[in-house]
């Protein structure tokens, strides 16, 4: 009696499933790369960021510059001749896929994206994408005008600590300001992204996908 072809296929592949069981894990079980995350950019960008880029590039994330200027100068901690380039346009954003947190960092820039509404649905866009929100000091005025938040001018805005106040969204303490505050001294820099990884760590699941390489086209 002849076996049909069909059976004899469907024998063979139970046969290997059987005999090499780790082969047939879902790729979820897989751990991701490193994080990657977008940090929002403008004018009057403050001295902050360049300890953040220092410890974004100590960990081996992945980090691209965003914003709605191509490039944009420093505050008045640091000369203004101190130039930065958009890696990507905000409008040229269209999706968020691969990108794990959006950081908007301190700086004076804060006051141009609150008037900013296409900063402002930038922000609330990356958050709907599934991407953690992550801010210090002023940069938590955008979360709050993005409407993500809704707490008043005081500790609950400013926590002491870095503090998860809402699902994916991470607001930080002050970092000094201008004097006689000591600028970006004690910016919060290495607790927000304590505070990062570890709310990364707790959605596995979710980092999926592939990852946007060091080298992927946006503006240089």
């Amino acid at each position: 009696m002849k076996v049909p072809r069909r059976a004899c296929l469907i024998s063979a592949v139970t046969i290997l499933v059987l005999a090499f069981p780790g082969t047939n894990r879902a790729s979820s079980d897989e751990k991701p790369g490193p994080p990657s995350v977008l940090v929002l950019m403008g004018e009057w960008f403050g001295d902050a960021y360049f300890p953040l880029k220092e410890e974004i590039d100590a960990r081996g994330w992945t980090m691209k510059r965003v914003g709605v200027d191509v490039e944009y100068r420093d505050c008045y901690n640091k000369k203004r001749d101190v130039v930065l380039r958009s890696d990507i346009l905000i409008p040229d954003m269209k999706d968020f896929t691969g990108y794990d947190c959006l950081i908007i960092p301190s700086g004076p820039q804060f006051r141009k994206f609150n008037e900013n509404p296409v900063v402002l649905q930038f922000v609330r866009d990356a958050h709907a994408a599934g991407l953690l929100v992550a801010s210090f000091c002023v940069g938590n005025n955008v979360v709050k005008a993005a409407g993500l938040i809704d707490l008043p001018y005081g500790p609950g805005l400013f926590p002491a600590e870095v503090t998860l106040v809402k699902e994916r969204v991470l607001l930080g303490p002050r970092g000094g300001g201008p004097p006689p505050g000591d600028g970006f001294e004690s910016a919060p820099i290495k607790e927000i992204c304590n505070a990062i990884a570890r709310e990364l760590e707790k959605s596995l699941p979710r980092r999926s996908g592939s990852k946007p390489s060091r080298d992927t086209a946006g503006m240089t």
